[in-house]
């Protein structure tokens, strides 16, 4: 999956490592890699640049179906952040389109 943010394409693609998911979104024009980890199908799991701990999304906090909360740490790039987080679910859950 391919989003534009912020003058960038951000590629996002699952990846299976061992026997757990992860997900990696690659920024063009040298913005690095993200790496998320954790269990996608509970929306509960981090994201990482370059080793540091970037954002924590978890759908415990909230009781509503399909909603669920996006900490992000420190001076993050928000657009890009929220982005991967909709690529995240979208990847991760098997509906149509």
């Amino acid at each position: 999956m391919v989003v534009a943010v912020g003058g960038h394409d951000v590629v996002v693609r699952k990846r299976l490592f061992g026997i757990r998911d992860r997900f990696l979104a690659e920024v063009d024009g040298n913005g690095g890699e993200y790496t998320a980890k954790g269990n996608f199908v509970d929306h509960e799991y981090e994201i990482e640049h370059d080793g540091s701990k970037v954002a924590q999304v978890s759908k415990k906090w909230f009781r509503v179906r399909d909603t669920y909360g996006v900490e992000v740490i420190g001076d993050q790039d928000l657009p890009l952040l929220l982005s991967n987080t909709v690529c995240i679910d979208h990847l991760s859950n098997d509906r149509p389109g």
